[in-house]
């Protein structure tokens, strides 16, 4: 392929690879050119043009690495030339030299204003001209090479935003994969009793019917009678049982609904002033009531002024996190508080002495159905609804949980809606 059917850009990379600079020049004086070619041509492939027009025509194709030119042309100027160069992307980085006879001040910065990077006075002295070329030779590749670099990070941070992008769509597939597997074992077993419960609440209904149709027909009396309605008494007992059984599948359901709700819509409640410490004795009294044996209990409360917030939520959202710290640490071990007052707002840690959280698992531990108790084969929402709704209310919840320590939560929540609270790293 011929050098001037190539493009720009294509010999930019060539010569900066093979090491042999292009140097265009434009002079309509023939002895000049031929002066030049001279000087120039062992050291640099170099093409000749004699008119601004040609120059402007073929440096597209020839893709110099420099450019000289004389100031005074025919029709168009060396320094209408160094314009019209400069506005062509491909060659607006390429450095324009100047070269004329005239050395004054006014027409050197003629030449400079209108993008020139060097201006050459004639006669020219060969060696100052090699100097000055070869400086801008040297200056042309390294921006070459700035621009290669740039494109190669360029190109690097697409494929890892690509990359990105990817991982963050697996990931939310694994999300809800988990979500659905975790939603249907939980379903499962309170859909398992409505649908046993309501078969048996049938047969049970056919039964006190066949019983009453036998005491009608028969007219029984007496002992007959009396055993007819002890067994019609136990099917009814049979029958309520089974009639709670499905009540509290479907409260079990409301619940899973409820929760859910606030994972994927946290409410923000009713606005009041609450006192952290209050609603911390309130989640406390929530669960020390589920459970015969507790762990020593410690709350360190720094006083400060109320927050506004929803009191409801507040301990909806702690009661999680100290249900978790309780059965961690058991009934030898000791869950500690401590309610510090932050910047903008109010900050609970809530540690225990249970066993540290493995580092590959602190990320997880806010997904809904995940769990790391021991003896459990899936966990609830509880903790997805504790971080629920303390982001809903303006705040943040994190883990940390170095090795060897028992895990630490952190509930951190603004004084006022909207009020700043600085982050504590988020989910993890």
């Amino acid at each position: 392929m011929d050098s001037l059917s190539r493009s720009a850009p294509d010999a930019v990379l060539e010569t900066v690879s093979s090491g042999r600079a292009r140097l265009l020049v434009c002079d309509d004086s023939a002895s000049m050119r031929a002066l030049l070619l001279a000087i120039l041509a062992p050291h640099y492939e170099v093409h000749l043009t004699s008119t601004a027009e040609e120059a402007l025509a073929e440096a597209p194709r020839f893709g110099p690495d420099v450019i000289l030119s004389d100031l005074l042309l025919p029709a168009m100027s060396g320094s209408e030339l160094c314009r019209a160069i400069r506005a062509l992307p491909s060659l607006s980085g390429v450095p324009f030299v100047l070269v004329t006879t005239s050395g004054g001040p006014d027409a050197r910065a003629d030449g400079l204003e209108a993008g020139a990077d060097d201006y050459l006075v004639k006669p020219v002295r060969p060696r100052e001209l090699l100097a000055r070329v070869a400086s801008l030779v040297r200056l042309r590749r390294v921006l070459v090479a700035l621009e290669e670099r740039s494109q190669e990070l360029l190109r690097a941070n697409l494929a890892l935003r690509e990359t990105r992008d990817q991982l963050v769509r697996v990931e939310k597939l694994a999300a809800v994969g988990s979500l659905a597997a975790g939603l249907s074992h939980e379903i499962n077993n309170p859909l398992a009793y409505i649908k046993a419960g309501a078969s048996q609440l049938v047969s049970f209904v056919d039964e006190m019917r066949r019983l009453a149709e036998a005491a009608l027909a028969l007219g029984l009396r007496g002992a007959d009678l009396a055993a007819l309605r002890t067994r019609m008494r136990d099917t009814h007992a049979e029958a309520s049982e089974v009639a709670q059984s499905l009540a509290e599948g479907s409260r079990r359901l409301e619940r899973i609904g409820a929760d859910l709700r606030v994972v994927s819509t946290p409410a923000s409640g009713a606005q009041e002033m609450v006192e952290p410490v209050d609603a911390l004795d309130a989640a406390w009294t929530a669960v020390r009531s589920r459970y015969l044996s507790l762990p020593r209990f410690e709350v360190r409360a720094r006083p400060g002024p109320p927050i506004q917030s929803s009191h409801a939520l507040v301990t909806q959202a702690l009661i999680p996190v100290l249900d978790r710290a309780v059965v961690m640490a058991g009934p030898d071990g000791t869950v500690e508080v401590d309610l510090e007052q932050i910047e903008g707002g109010v900050e609970l840690r809530v540690k225990d002495s249970g066993p540290s959280i493995p580092p590959e698992l602190v990320p997880r531990i806010f997904d809904p159905f995940f769990t790391t108790r021991p003896g459990t084969s899936g966990g609830g929402l509880g903790l997805a609804v504790a971080y629920g709704i303390a982001s809903g209310l303006g705040g943040d919840i994190s883990l940390s949980s170095p090795p060897g320590e028992g895990p630490t939560f952190r509930v951190r929540l603004p004084r006022i809606p909207g009020g700043f609270v600085p982050p504590v790293g988020g989910r993890a």
